[in-house]
């Protein structure tokens, strides 16, 4: 089985290395794609370093409104673990992305054994007119007491809800205010679950202000669930390479983060960039269309990328080799080991040989 191709034609490993070494020496202005594991990204971003290039993640605009959650307006966050352990009292924000459906389900079956130690109770937030089918099923099955109101927002409900806990005058008000005020008052340690995905920054920045309210008097908190773990991952290992999650380039040798200018998607729309080099473990999914610049794919694919100059197949990690991933229900990375273990070669290793092949012949910091 042939894991590299030149175009659409199949070729050895060796001579599509040496074919996507030389587009990468050539290149004025590479940028990266990632979408892999620890090791995977370590490497990618060590590569565009060496390159001057810049990178986003796949998902660059979702993590984006993700961290700047954190960058521009800060927050109270906890972690799954205290949730499920001190919290007798869980009000889910928005719409939870249903890979953490069965975390959450979890959670109901058991009951908090740290300091508050009543019956669990729960509460949504949420915005009649974008609700999931999945979020209501979600509220279903952990019968959670509804709090909206017709016609607003999941951004207005919270100004609403901040305004009424604060006693003062709203123009609407929200069902079930009163069996909140209730809870909140036997709680003592409220937790809010929300996701990058629950609603607009905005929205979120109001939670974080009705969490702060809540802290003048008591103890409240939140818990943060990624819309996709991976990318979180890749976020947080970009932080600690680098200082800044992605969207960061090395045009002046040192890394500089800007959300808006190392938007590898819009580069590419731009023409800003001459070589895109899209790195996903995923599998079955494509590099964004809208620019005619050289494309390199290292994918989980059985067959050449369409319009690429150079393809390689590439395992995942967990699935077709060891690796390290983030996990939102442990808050922290974890070793995964390989589930089906294959000869697709890692990213991490391909990474390492296009390094090698490059003009100097040096190979990237461990």
């Amino acid at each position: 089985m042939s894991v590299a191709w030149v175009g659409s034609q199949p070729v050895s490993l060796m001579d599509a290395i040496q074919n996507a070494a030389k587009l990468l020496a050539s290149s004025r202005c590479p940028v990266f794609t990632l979408d892999t594991d620890v090791h995977g990204t370590r490497s990618a971003i060590a590569l565009a370093e060496r390159l001057g290039g810049a990178y986003d993640h796949a998902l660059g605009e979702t993590l984006a409104n993700e961290v700047s959650l954190f960058t521009d307006h800060g927050g109270m966050f906890t972690t799954p673990g205290e949730a499920r352990r001190r919290s007798s009292l869980i009000v889910l924000v928005g719409d939870i992305p249903a890979s953490h459906h069965d975390m959450l389900v979890t959670w109901a079956s058991t009951q908090p054994d740290l300091g508050d130690r009543q019956q669990r109770s729960w509460f949504h937030i949420n915005d009649s007119a974008t609700n999931s089918a999945d979020a209501s099923k979600l509220g279903r099955k952990l019968k959670a007491v509804s709090l909206g109101a017709e016609g607003l927002t999941l951004g207005g409900a919270l100004a609403v809800l901040r305004a009424q806990l604060q006693e003062r005058q709203v123009t609407s008000s929200l069902s079930n205010i009163d069996r909140l005020r209730k809870a909140l008052t036997k709680s003592q340690f409220p937790v809010f679950v929300f996701s990058g995905a629950s609603g607009e920054a905005a929205s979120l920045v109001m939670l974080q202000g009705l969490i702060a309210d809540l802290n003048r008097k008591g103890r409240a908190s939140s818990v943060f669930l990624p819309a996709d773990d991976d990318a979180w991952g890749t976020a947080l290992t970009s932080l600690w390479m680098t200082g800044f999650p992605p969207r960061t380039g090395f045009s002046n040798s040192l890394p500089s983060y800007d959300p808006v200018r190392w938007d590898i998607q819009r580069m590419i729309r731009d023409k800003e960039a001459d070589l895109h080099v899209w790195m996903s473990t995923r599998g079955g999914k494509t590099p964004p269309r809208g620019g005619r610049i050289a494309l390199i794919s290292l994918s989980k694919d059985e067959g050449p990328t369409a319009g690429a100059a150079v393809s390689i197949s590439v395992g995942k990690a967990g699935v077709d080799h060891d690796g390290v991933s983030y996990s939102s229900r442990v808050g922290t990375f974890r070793a995964v080991a390989a589930s089906a273990p294959s000869l697709l070669p890692s990213l991490s290793s391909i990474v390492q040989q296009l390094a090698e092949a490059l003009p100097g012949r040096r190979a990237l910091p461990c």
